[in-house]
């Protein structure tokens, strides 16, 4: 009876392992024939064409083919709703339809129709569920990217249709045509109109620019909009509006015809002095911190972060430490004057106390220690470093610490002008 009831186990486990196996066995059937032939097939079907529109080198191409079309959700939806097509726009007949397909980056996933028209495009990799659902609104004669283009074009302008059409331009990855039409239909709407729960998307997710007069309405009127969509949500929207254009002159470089737009900078800050927004100091202290670093204007820099912390203005900021500890940090690198280094040694000081994550408290006892060093304390900074190597081994225990790695540049969604370096 034993040996008996082993060989059943052993049997239902290798039906199990087999039956595993063959679980995820179905992928995508791709096309391996020239485009004309492609159209035929879809024309004689009745389908539309599948279009996986990749290069050799774009890992997120890569990914795509991996993870997600050898899915077998993925391929049963595919291959009994399309014609499938894989073409490497930089080989064959690649570099002929890019131009017609109007390919911007990779991958760019085109349904085309027999015709030879493309009627959506969906630009970037996602997981298979988000996938699927990008690419069945092309089965649908009113969300499609050519539907919805026509009717835009026809004059069709209400809120629900026009974020169902711009939020198809940025699926599409036509960041300049989206925020050309974006800004046109907001500066076309009555100031009342911003305040109305119907047009919220579209402030929410397509208002970009803090210097227009729009924005201003918004911000002058949160209160009133807080209570259509929630002060969290207006709130969220004001500070990222904000923060995210400091964050273009943060990172700004010239070149390439490129220039500082310091008034642009000059009316930021001016806006945020002048507005009723309850963190507008705490904008305008990461602003300014920047900027003078910028201008490696130091005595304006450490003015600006002493006033920050002198007045709290980042309390509620989640990186408030990491604010301090990169000012300390700057100043240890650039100044020799012991005056500012005390200064300096201040801020680090308190990121350091009051961080309680060792894995980044770790990183600002090393600021405190330089700082220290700088300034004459050798013996306070040798202890202070040790300190640092405790909470450093304290967050690898843990399993949170912070490693450090080199940058590179990343593959993707990058400029179909060129390969990646």
């Amino acid at each position: 009876m034993k040996n008996l009831l082993t060989v059943i186990v052993l049997a239902l486990l290798g039906l199990f392992i087999s039956t595993a196996s063959m679980a995820q066995n179905r992928s995508v059937e791709f096309e391996h024939a020239k485009w004309d032939k492609v159209l035929k097939k879809a024309k004689k079907s009745n389908k539309l064409i599948f279009v996986d529109c990749y290069t050799s080198w774009c890992g997120p191409c890569k990914m795509m083919a991996k993870d997600v079309f050898t899915q077998d959700h993925v391929a049963d939806y595919f291959n009994a709703n399309f014609v499938n097509y894989k073409l490497d726009m930089e080989k064959g007949e690649g570099p002929a339809l890019k131009p017609g397909w109007k390919i911007n980056a990779y991958p760019t996933f085109l349904v085309i129709n027999a015709k030879g028209e493309v009627i959506h495009r969906v630009v970037g990799a996602y997981s298979a569920d988000e996938f699927i659902a990008y690419i069945k609104e092309a089965q649908s004669d009113d969300k499609n990217f050519a539907a919805l283009q026509k009717e835009y074009e026809a004059g069709k302008r209400d809120g629900e249709f026009m974020f169902s059409y711009l939020r198809s331009l940025r699926m599409a990855n036509l960041g300049k045509e989206e925020a050309e039409k974006a800004d046109a239909y907001i500066s076309s709407l009555n100031k009342e109109d911003l305040l109305k729960k119907e047009n919220w998307n579209i402030v929410k997710y397509f208002m970009r620019n803090p210097a227009t007069n729009e924005f201003r309405f918004v911000v002058k009127n949160r209160n009133q909009l807080a209570e259509v969509v929630g002060a969290d949500e207006i709130d969220s929207k004001i500070y990222k509006t904000y923060n995210k254009k400091i964050e273009e002159y943060s990172y700004f470089y010239p070149g390439e015809g490129r220039e500082y737009d310091k008034a642009g900078f000059d009316t930021l800050i001016i806006d945020l002095q002048n507005s009723n927004y309850d963190r507008a100091s705490e904008l305008i202290a990461i602003a300014l911190k920047n900027e003078y670093s910028r201008l490696n204007d130091w005595d304006k820099y450490v003015y600006t972060v002493d006033a920050a912390l002198d007045f709290s203005l980042l309390n509620k900021n989640e990186n408030k430490y990491r604010y301090f500890d990169s000012a300390a940090s700057t100043i240890a690198k650039v100044s020799k004057d012991k005056m500012m280094l005390e200064r300096a040694l201040r801020w680090a000081d308190y990121a350091s106390v009051n961080e309680t994550r060792p894995e980044h408290k770790s990183g600002y006892l090393a600021t405190k220690a330089i700082l220290l060093e700088l300034v004459g304390h050798a013996e306070e900074a040798k202890a202070t470093q040790s300190a640092s190597k405790k909470a450093d081994l304290e967050a690898e225990k843990a399993g949170t610490k912070i490693i450090s790695i080199p940058a590179f540049k990343m593959g993707g969604m990058k400029s179909a002008k060129g390969k990646k370096k």
